[in-house]
């Protein structure tokens, strides 16, 4: 690695020395690398990324998507005359050629990003921070509210479309191709209940009651960096899977992670429930930064957005589980059905707590908008 990474500083004109690389772990999708440079006695930090290109597979497509929304909101933020623009975007460095890759023998692509300095991110949150990287997540959509969600590329084909979701789960259950499906009857019967969910969002754009938007997708604590000390907010990362969608999606799959009161693969489904309280917090972030500039449709919406993305992702877990495991990672037997049945145990909590998600969303907006 250690010569791979020199090349690439030389590709990317970096400066300084190029002393040494650390490891991050978080992230499921890339590779992520911390190089340090030296000059003199000052140390410089960059993030250097392989792209997974399984998933991505047309990395300038989301090249051209980082770089047309981080600088709008460099921009937007330099207009506000906020002090602080270089730690609240996430800039991608061009090579020597004016490419945004460096693409080694074996056909990888590697990129480099900036460093934000003095920060901190988060896989668990406390209540604070969450109402923090609600506030995060609120000003990435206020940032990008004139950006034409239309110029993006979209990166994953069908990736919040909770209606192919089920129908490739009716069609796994048709096909039963690892006789499976006599096990799961109870799970298909309650998601299969529930297919109109599926379609909401979808009619509701169809009625011109709810645009797309630039939507993150991927809108967990852990893709927000934290001011190292103060732990305010300061830029959104993890890009990639920025394009056009529903804002419901990003509140909805934020709130579905992070409140849940147990791991997405627990056994005992006694202990898997909706945090009210931590519901609350995120929103009492991202409202007062979106409320706005959404429509009254949209805001009205967040909370089913909640449910909707608990039911897609036991929908994908049970597909898989069905098609024999060959999309999601497994660690132990049973795994995907394991990870469906939680879903399935929060959307549940999450329908019966739907009244309660409305009443608790409105205090954060005026009584005229919602």
């Amino acid at each position: 690695m250690e010569a791979l990474f020199r090349l690439i500083c030389e590709e990317f004109k970096l400066k300084g020395e190029y002393v040494g690389y650390d490891i991050i772990k978080a992230g499921n999708i890339n590779d992520t690398y911390v190089i340090t440079t030296i000059i003199g006695e000052c140390k410089k930090k960059y993030i250097i990324q392989r792209i997974n290109t399984a998933v991505f597979k047309e990395p300038k497509q989301i090249a051209s998507n980082v770089q047309l929304v981080t600088s709008h909101i460099e921009k937007k933020l330099i207009e506000q005359g906020d002090k602080e623009v270089k730690r609240k975007v996430v800039r991608i460095y061009k090579n020597k050629k004016g490419g945004c890759f460096y693409i080694s023998e074996n056909g990888d692509y590697w990129r480099v990003l900036s460093y934000v300095y003095n920060s901190v991110n988060y896989s668990q949150a406390t209540n604070s921070v969450l109402k923090a990287a609600g506030e995060a997540f609120g000003t990435f959509q206020r940032l990008l509210q004139d950006f034409p969600a239309e110029k993006l590329y979209t990166t994953i084909p069908d990736f919040h479309n909770t209606e192919k979701r089920f129908a490739a789960l009716n069609e796994a259950a048709q096909r039963d191709p690892y006789g499976r499906k006599q096990e799961v009857l109870a799970e298909l019967e309650y998601l299969l209940s529930r297919e109109e969910y599926a379609s909401r969002f979808r009619v509701l754009h169809e009625m011109g009651e709810m645009p797309y938007r630039v939507t993150h997708n991927d809108t967990k604590c852990n893709n927000v960096m934290f001011d190292l000390n103060t732990d305010a907010p300061l830029a959104v990362i993890d890009l990639d899977t920025v394009m056009p969608g529903f804002v419901a999606h990003d509140f909805g799959d934020a709130v579905r992670f992070a409140a849940n009161t147990a791991e997405e693969d627990e056994e005992d489904l006694s202990k898997v429930s909706l945090d009210l309280n931590k519901y609350e917090c995120f929103a009492c972030g991202f409202i007062p930064q979106v409320f706005d500039m959404v429509t009254k449709t949209e805001l009205e919406s967040l909370p089913d957005g909640v449910i909707i993305m608990a039911l897609e992702l036991a929908a994908r877990f049970l597909t898989d589980y069905l098609n024999g495991d060959t999309y999601f990672k497994c660690k132990k037997p049973k795994h995907n059905l394991l990870r469906a049945k939680c879903q399935i145990a929060l959307a549940k909590d999450i329908e019966a707590k739907l009244p309660e998600m409305h009443a608790r969303l409105a205090r954060f907006v005026p009584v005229a908008k919602y």
